[in-house]
């Protein structure tokens, strides 16, 4: 698996292609195709979380086939030749929600920047119980890297129960 953008074939004139030259323009879009460019991940230790915005480091990478995740940074970075759309989605959770009037929110960060914000969602006592979303993002390959980020309204943390975990998935879904 290369993790470039398939090629399109290219004709010479007086040339007339092999079919080792078919083979090779054929697999490697499939293989692009079938193997689509995907980063997922949780943050199953739970983390302590300020009044305010947390970036989240995830601890539990699931896949991440094109190792584009950056620990240190807390940062995934589109790989280089894998331009395009993707549909990033984003949960964000409290523990306890029911027990504070916390509000919590995912936050989407593209380059350093705030790209998108996911607001709460209402449990069924009047408190929050935390936010999921998704949202299309251009990513330019090489270059453009995201991160998740929780905004909560005040001083909890995040849920260490199966289930309730912050997620982030990174899925491309076109050129």
């Amino acid at each position: 698996m290369s993790g470039t953008d398939p090629v399109a074939p290219d004709f010479i004139a007086g040339y007339g292609p092999l079919p080792a030259d078919f083979n090779a323009w054929v697999q490697a879009p499939f293989t692009f195709l079938t193997s689509k460019v995907v980063f997922r991940a949780q943050m199953q230790g739970g983390t302590s979380l300020s009044a305010g915005s947390t970036q989240v480091y995830w601890d539990t990478i699931l896949e991440d086939p094109y190792g584009g995740w950056s620990a240190g940074a807390g940062t995934w970075t589109c790989p280089a030749g894998c331009s395009g759309w993707y549909e990033v989605t984003m949960s964000a959770w409290t523990a306890n929600p029911g027990v504070t009037t916390d509000v919590a929110e995912s936050i989407l960060y593209l380059n350093g920047s705030i790209y998108s914000e996911m607001s709460a969602s209402w449990g069924v006592d009047g408190h929050a119980t935390g936010t999921s979303g998704s949202v299309p993002v251009s990513l330019y390959g090489g270059q453009d890297s995201i991160s998740g980020w929780i905004y909560s309204s005040a001083a909890v943390s995040t849920p260490t129960v199966n289930g309730q975990w912050p997620t982030i998935e990174v899925v491309w879904i076109s050129l």
